[in-house]
């Protein structure tokens, strides 16, 4: 998938998981939320992880993205334990997910974004020095 065709996907996603929650259908927020996530893990992995090549910090940002991971399980359980949660514990259940799953989105998008920015601008040096 371009890098065109993975922005368009997450924004469309994200669109749609902002419209569920202000619907307030926190079972639609989560699958979406879920996927959002799940999208991000991927696309950071292939064009950050991959990207790197110190041994040091690449093990880092592998670190970095267990910890999104871990979560992105926790709320996977919390799904699941919805099912089967009595109404008067669900919605206290369903809250914390949703909080983790935003701030998951939120900081595994703006630790993406910050590495491809340090990554585009150490290759336009090395394309530089080529040049000289």
């Amino acid at each position: 998938m371009s890098g065109e065709a993975v922005n368009a996907r997450l924004r469309e996603l994200y669109s749609k998981y902002v419209e569920v929650l202000e619907a307030g259908d926190a079972e639609k927020a989560l699958e979406v939320g879920v996927e959002i996530l799940e999208q991000l893990l991927l696309l950071t992995r292939k064009s950050v992880l991959d990207s790197i090549a110190n041994p040091s910090v690449k093990e880092v940002a592998a670190e970095i993205l267990l910890h999104y991971e871990r979560e992105l399980s926790f709320v996977k359980g919390a799904r699941e334990a919805l099912r089967s949660t009595p109404p008067l514990y669900a919605a206290a259940v369903a809250e914390r997910a949703l909080e983790t799953l935003s701030s998951c989105i939120n900081g595994l998008f703006n630790f993406a974004v910050g590495a491809l920015l340090v990554i585009a601008d150490v290759f336009s040096c090395v394309g530089l020095q080529q040049l000289s």
